[in-house]
């Protein structure tokens, strides 16, 4: 998913399920989303002639952890309030 399909997910997941809920659904989406990224990964470096990583790549996983920090740190912050 794109950063932009994540916003609309967040959004409908919140309309739904109300602001913690819909943020905690959509954390575990993108964490959903990051471990099958991984685990691509780990396929793809199990073959001998896979050098290298694209820098592409990378950045979009650390935008997902990014993106998925963000909102639990969000629930977390309004939980102590």
């Amino acid at each position: 998913m794109t950063e932009s399909q994540y916003e609309k997910l967040l959004e409908d997941e919140m309309f739904m399920r109300g602001e913690n809920r819909g943020r905690v659904s959509t954390a575990m989406t993108i964490l959903t989303d990051m471990l099958i990224d991984l685990n691509a990964l780990d396929i793809y470096y199990q073959k001998p002639s896979s050098k290298g990583v694209s820098p592409a790549v990378l950045g979009e996983l650390r935008r997902k952890v990014d993106t998925a920090k963000e909102l639990l740190h969000a629930i977390l912050s309004h939980n102590q309030q």
